[in-house]
């Protein structure tokens, strides 16, 4: 247990105690982030003022965070904080949380961009969660209009903050609904990071996203494809002539998501590779006549 009245060091060993008892493989550097986040001092001033004590509503509320960690909660829905796109974005249990792999989608839709003038880009983003992606192509492109769509109506007041946050919700219209169905064409860029895990998957996964990151977020049924067979015809009709879709991809995905969203009218251009040499994003345009 954590004593009540402890020194900055002390509260960080004790806390790094309760984390690796937990199995946490950083227990030192997670306990720090946890300060950090209940004291709002940086790593640096927790450096200086290290034999500082800390008054008893910090350690309690410490306490109470460790032990949290401690049972895998992820850290970032314990600050309430992911960088995703050098941005600081809200998450909460009622989205996933933002990851690095995602970022192959924002820098494959810029590079699209570049080819063509800002003025008057359409952007949906179907699935918008934290909104990290959509809300990373506004804050770059600053002329283009974006539009998320999400069942989750906790998830949509996540994104609506976000896009206060980041100074984009003039530009950003939320929706909820399925896939965007109740929308009219035409988009130029659509994005989206669908559920692609199958379901038979959930055992084998690290119990911080298995037991608490939502599960419509996640699983997309026996083969982890239902999400892209609903999506394919809403795609199709919401892409404009000249248009793409940025499309996250589950590992080994690629042939079984193109080959879906072929037939519903979509021909792929290309896949993209995240950083660690897993194609992650496919790139669709409409098929030719």
């Amino acid at each position: 247990m954590i004593d009540r009245a402890l020194s900055v060091e002390d509260a960080l060993r004790q806390a790094s105690s309760v984390l690796a008892a937990g199995g946490i493989e950083q227990p030192r550097h997670e306990a720090r982030i946890l300060l950090g986040h209940v004291t709002g001092l940086s790593r640096e001033a927790l450096l200086v003022q290290h034999r500082e004590i800390l008054e008893r509503p910090l350690v309690d509320a410490l306490t109470s965070l460790a032990r949290r960690r401690a049972e895998h909660e992820p850290i970032a829905y314990l600050t309430g904080e992911r960088e995703f796109w050098g941005l600081s974005f809200e998450v909460t249990r009622d989205t996933l949380i933002p990851r690095p792999d995602s970022e192959t989608l924002v820098e494959a839709a810029l590079e699209f961009t570049r080819a063509r003038r800002d003025a008057g880009l359409r952007i949906l983003d179907l699935g918008v969660g934290s909104g990290c992606l959509l809300i990373s192509l506004l804050r770059e492109l600053p002329l283009a209009e974006g539009f998320g769509v999400d069942r989750s109506v906790a998830a949509l007041r996540v994104a609506g903050r976000n896009a206060e946050r980041h100074g984009v919700s003039a530009r950003m219209q939320l929706f909820a609904g399925c896939w965007g169905a109740a929308l009219s064409p035409s988009f130029d860029i659509i994005v989206a990071n669908p559920p692609y895990v199958a379901d038979g998957e959930r055992a084998s996964m690290m119990p911080e996203v298995a037991k608490y990151e939502p599960a419509e977020a996640l699983f997309a049924g026996r083969e982890g494809e239902d999400a892209y067979r609903a999506m394919a015809p809403q795609l199709a009709r919401l892409l404009s002539p000249q248009g793409r879709i940025f499309l996250e991809l589950g590992a080994g995905q690629g042939a079984r998501a193109a080959e879906i969203l072929h037939g519903a009218g979509l021909s792929e251009c290309e896949r993209r590779k995240d950083l660690a040499g897993i194609e992650r994003c496919g790139i669709f345009e409409l098929a030719l006549d």
